[in-house]
């Protein structure tokens, strides 16, 4: 249907059309209209706006709490979908509230919830010949540049409110609007820790979670992702993106690379705490960047490299440790690449973040996304390795990388523990215990590995999955020996601060749970095969926050 426009307008449409572009609340003939209102902290809803108009307020600080969406489109066949990212609540389409469409209310009404971000898309038959714009004004940055069709506007992980928004319809490949822009680069949406475990493994992690390639570059390494120097550098920087995190006092980064001869890495870390400013308005107060050592597998790797210490927390060896009973809850890395060779470079292929809130009551709840089948666990036929009938200079402190020797023979590689010893021996601290620099040995002949704060039933599931775990434990063999430790009747050592030992399986006899371990401090291979009572054995792993070396 023609429709009559006045020779002004028509004059008016047309420069527009010269230009690229059309100004707020004007439409070109044919457009679909759209409107919206919003609800708005302390005023309610507002009167329906139309085709860029603002909806919200400005200078005020005050919070978008619901919006409705529909479309005036009496030629076209369009509907229009919408969602919202909502404080407490987060995408609507992951719960069961799901998208809403042309007219139903988006977020919520009387929660006092803020909206942190929005995604709108067009539906029917004709959604292919239009665009839809929207361009949301956040807390603490202003206007955003404009996002269409489903992408995502807004802070939606950064706790930042929403205070206004306009949205327009184009017709396809039209430009957005003309209007203030505060911030023209897309704002990253903020990811968070699931549970207290995320791994970084595949190209999509690394692309998709990246802040800055600092001569760089993400390229796939058997399938998978890889973090590797940019052709013709020798040094180079990759930093993700901010992760929120339940709050937590500790956390243990571990990295599987390949480092040939002459190449290293050094993984950094810093974090966020809980913190607000003089409005009650919740903020960010970062640590510096805190460096969990250089690593290599031909260097003299070292923890205490790098910046070790900030006012807020440090790295104590292996473990980045909040001070002054403070918690985080957002946390970033970097990973610093360096060859001393033109054309080698080292190779990241994974990055693990393991968290845990060791205050009294507020443990990391871990999630699980499967459901496998854990009774009738297997007893897996881990190789037996004593330390204490190795190397007699070294033998009474390598439980570690015993422990992952342990392991790599049961998946075939030939290692001894003398050797794993050294391979994973960290020169700075002076000792084999460095955790991630065993998981990164580990991962130095291919494997995946890695540290994390598990559970007794992430145990069970490595077992059903036929892979023994390596853990830390500290103990005392009596009750009658003194020391403030847990008590696993008959260990072979008298007590220990901290002792790594492999699980095997679980058994049950007479009505009590039973774990199958590998411990290395047995005076003899064949004493290595133990089996202890779970709930002592719990009560002794404990002890470390529940640490674990996964490797695959």
């Amino acid at each position: 249907m023609k429709k009559r426009i006045t020779t002004r307008l028509a004059g008016l449409l047309g420069l527009c059309l010269l230009a690229g572009m059309f100004p707020v609340g004007i439409q070109a003939v044919g457009t679909p209209s759209v409107s919206y209102r919003t609800h708005v902290q302390n005023d309610g809803w507002q009167e329906f706006m139309t085709d860029g108009a603002m909806s919200g307020s400005s200078g005020r600080s005050l919070r978008l709490e619901g919006i409705e969406v529909k479309l005036a489109a009496p030629d076209n066949d369009l509907g229009i979908i919408y969602q919202t990212h909502i404080q407490n609540i987060g995408w609507e389409a992951e719960t069961d509230r799901g998208w809403k469409e042309n007219g139903a209310m988006s977020g919520t009404e009387g929660l006092s919830y803020r909206l942190e971000a929005i995604q709108i898309n067009l539906t029917g038959a004709d959604a292919a010949s239009f665009d839809v714009y929207y361009q949301v004004h956040a807390q603490n940055i202003g206007w955003l540049g404009w996002a269409k069709n489903g992408e995502s506007s807004g802070t939606a992980g950064y706790a930042y409110r929403l205070e206004g928004i306009r949205i327009v319809i184009v017709p396809k490949g039209g430009n957005p609007p003309a209007g203030t822009v505060d911030l023209q680069a897309p704002f990253v949406e903020r990811k968070a820790v699931p549970g207290n475990l995320m791994i970084q493994t595949t190209t999509s992690d690394f692309n998709d979670n990246a802040m800055g390639l600092d001569r760089v570059v993400i390229a796939t390494a058997s399938g998978d992702g890889a973090i590797l120097l940019q052709s013709g550098n020798q040094s180079g920087v990759y930093t993700s993106n901010i992760f929120n995190a339940s709050p937590f006092t500790k956390a243990v980064l571990s990295w599987d690379t390949d480092t040939p001869a002459g190449t290293l890495v050094q993984v950094e870390a810093r974090v966020s705490e809980n913190a607000w400013d003089s409005n009650g308005q919740s903020t960010e107060n970062w640590s510096d960047w805190l460096s969990f050592g250089q690593w290599g597998t031909t260097i003299r790797r070292a923890s205490g490299i790098g910046n070790t210490d900030s006012s807020l927390a440090k790295i104590d060896v292996d473990t980045l440790v909040l001070k002054n009973g403070k918690t985080a809850n957002k946390i970033q890395y970097r990973v610093i690449l360096h060859s001393g060779t033109a054309g080698v470079t080292p190779t990241v292929r994974l990055i693990a973040v393991a968290l845990r809130n060791a205050n009294p009551g507020q443990g990391i709840t871990k999630q699980f996304t499967d459901h496998p089948d854990l009774s009738n666990l297997p007893v897996l036929n881990v190789p037996q390795l004593s330390q204490m009938v190795r190397e007699p200079s070294i033998a009474d402190s390598i439980c570690s990388p015993t422990s992952v020797a342990m392991i790599l023979n049961y998946y075939g590689t030939d290692v001894q523990p003398e050797t794993a010893a050294w391979g994973a021996y960290d020169y700075g601290y002076e000792d084999f215990g460095n955790w991630p620099f065993n998981t990164a040995y580990a991962s130095s002949f291919g494997y995946l590995a890695y540290v994390d704060y598990s559970t007794v039933e992430g145990l069970k599931r490595e077992i059903a999955g036929g892979h023994p775990v390596a853990v830390a434990v500290a103990y005392k063999n009596s009750a009658s020996v003194n020391a403030n430790l847990p008590v696993i009747d008959g260990a072979p050592i008298r007590s220990t601060a901290g002792h790594l030992i492999v699980v095997c399986g679980f058994t049950q006899e007479n009505g009590t749970d039973y774990i199958i371990i590998n411990d290395p401090a047995a005076a003899s291979n064949a004493g290595v095969r133990v089996r202890y009572r779970l709930d002592q054995f719990a009560a002794a792993w404990a002890e470390s926050g529940n640490i674990a070396y996964i490797i695959h």
